[in-house]
């Protein structure tokens, strides 16, 4: 900024901020007040002394992400000195403290205990996941370089090795003023320091966004925006441009499709849906289909949940399937894995979090290369975006919900029914005829399967039924009755969500578990989920001896 500040991001797990000394004694945050003093940074906006880091984070929180909690509860992950001491060494964080090292002429700088403690501290978390040592790492680098302090070679073939994008190269000390397409020369008065470590365009290149271009693959500039080559955009709602070869930009009038209207969204002007529809399975699976049609599955087999059965041009293909895992005798059955396809990719969400894409595995965030799909996670949540507008969110459990844009109204098939307004019509087999019973129709949509046995549910024709004594008993307030309590925690979400079915799905899976807590856990975290995904505010349910 014009008045000193500078703000540096990575977009995954770094972030400063430099502040001149104006500021000193006039600032406030998890960062301190900067003056000079570390032992009154633990301070409330109220001004009052914190008590400890839990309490100071809670206390400087801005606003609720959907599944974000205060804390870890019972799910804590430990990691004590002597877990972490191993972490120290030589294999994984120790470079960053190692005397005669890389970085020995950053120690009289910059203290590098802090940075080897997070590192450590970190990596055993994620039992020494390379990433989480390589960022950490880096971390410290990032320090040193940006106090002028020169760092050495430290990434080597074996250890954090860095792979570039296409057309660019890794430099440990790469200049801050790099060519782009808007300034395709280096200005001469470019400060040749602080440097920093990173990909770097080859010679011959340019970054047009962040992708590295030869000068003649540069995009256009229209109306102060820059625009990558052979990209669409709505300078207006009125018109459509395309940025073409040579920069030259040519527009046209604009109409939105049926189902779309003109709006931001996400920061773009654009054509976009004119609602969602959303499916969500819950529970001991309890559907709800994009039309609001209500049914139970107690099978353990794989279905198809939703894909497009009326294709149309423009119209992004998709499937997503759904795996049960049966219960023991009587237990719940639950997701076991949700597998999605569009955009060329496969995704294979599994319950206990393994991310794979493509049968490769990997950790969170994950934008792939050609940004159609973009994977992260947000509490206890894991979400898939795609460029069709189709989004996926999974609390890796009890809890699923498909949201689909109104493009796609009448032409889906599967579980979810298909989305045109009608829930009377959602029953409908693959062959199009309407299926006389529940039971036919979700077999209608059972996908085959070679390694392993699934059953239709429940076996010798004995369903888990829920005795009147032991519906009251899970029906009261310190149960099921949570969720439709007029002035319990969830009262702000009643409007947005229905609770009826919730509750009704609670008292279900909670008899059939016989009073189990967890089962009562997983229900209330349906519905918090649910009502969090409709943007209603859920009032703190959890205590440290509930949930």
């Amino acid at each position: 900024t014009d008045f000193g500040v500078t703000v540096t991001f990575d977009w995954y797990s770094y972030a400063r901020v430099i502040l001149p000394t104006t500021y000193s004694g006039a600032v406030c945050g998890l960062c301190g007040n900067a003056n000079g003093d570390p032992d009154d940074d633990f301070v409330t906006p109220g001004g009052r002394r914190a008590s400890d880091e839990t309490q100071l984070g809670d206390s400087w929180k801005v606003g609720d992400v959907p599944g974000c909690s205060a804390g870890c509860g019972a799910e804590c992950p430990v990691c004590d000195a002597v877990q972490v001491q191993p972490y120290r060494g030589d294999r994984y964080c120790g470079v960053i403290a190692r005397a005669g090292g890389p970085f020995r002429e950053c120690h009289r700088v910059i203290s590098p205990e802090p940075f080897l403690q997070d590192c450590a501290f970190d990596a055993c978390h994620y039992k020494g996941h390379r990433d989480t040592v390589c960022q950490g790492v880096s971390a410290y680098v990032t320090a040193c370089q940006s106090q002028g302090v020169d760092v050495e070679t430290w990434r080597t073939a074996e250890f954090c090795a860095l792979s570039c994008p296409p057309h660019s190269h890794y430099e440990l000390c790469g200049s801050p003023c790099q060519p782009t397409c808007h300034t395709p020369s280096v200005p001469s008065s470019c400060p040749a320091s602080p440097c920093s470590e990173g990909c770097f365009c080859d010679s011959g290149y340019v970054l047009s966004g962040s992708d590295c271009v030869p000068h003649s693959e540069c995009g256009c500039e229209y109306l102060g925006h820059y625009y990558q080559k052979d990209t669409e955009f709505y300078p207006s709602c009125r018109e459509r441009c395309r940025c073409s070869t040579n920069g030259t930009v040519t527009c046209q009038e604009a109409f939105c499709g049926a189902h779309e209207e003109c709006r931001v969204e996400d920061g773009v002007l654009g054509c976009h849906p004119t609602g969602y529809g959303r499916l969500v399975v819950s529970g001991d699976p309890h559907y709800v289909t994009f039309d609001g049609r209500t049914f139970n599955i107690p099978g353990s087999c794989t279905y198809v949940l939703a894909r497009v059965c009326e294709p149309a041009r423009r119209l992004v293909n998709f499937t997503v399937l759904v795996e049960h895992e049966a219960g023991s005798h009587g237990d719940p059955v639950l997701m076991k894995r949700v597998v999605v396809s569009i955009h060329g990719y496969t995704v294979t969400m599994e319950r206990a979090r393994r991310w794979e894409v493509d049968s490769e595995r990997y950790t969170l965030p994950l934008v792939t290369e050609d940004k159609n799909l973009r994977i992260g996670q947000e509490g206890n949540n894991i979400v898939l975006h795609t460029a069709a507008g189709v989004r996926i969110l999974y609390n890796t459990a009890t809890f699923l919900l498909v949201t689909v844009p109104d493009v796609y109204r009448g032409r889906l098939c599967g579980l979810g029914g298909d989305y045109d307004g009608d829930p009377s019509d959602d029953f409908r087999l693959p062959s199009g005829a309407l299926a006389g019973t529940t039971q036919e129709f979700v077999t209608s949509w059972k996908v085959p399967e070679k390694d392993r046995a699934c059953s239709d549910g429940c076996d010798d024709g004995v369903c888990s039924r829920c005795d009147v004594a032991n519906e009251a008993t899970y029906s009261r307030n310190g149960s099921c009755g949570i969720i439709r309590d007029a002035e319990g925690p969830f009262r702000g979400c009643h409007a947005r969500v229905s609770p009826v079915e919730y509750f009704t799905h609670c008292v279900h899976d909670v008899c059939a578990a016989s009073g189990d807590r967890a089962a009562l856990c997983h229900a209330l975290q349906a519905y918090a989920t649910a009502c969090q995904a409709a943007g209603a505010t859920v009032e703190a349910w959890r205590t440290k001896d509930f949930c």
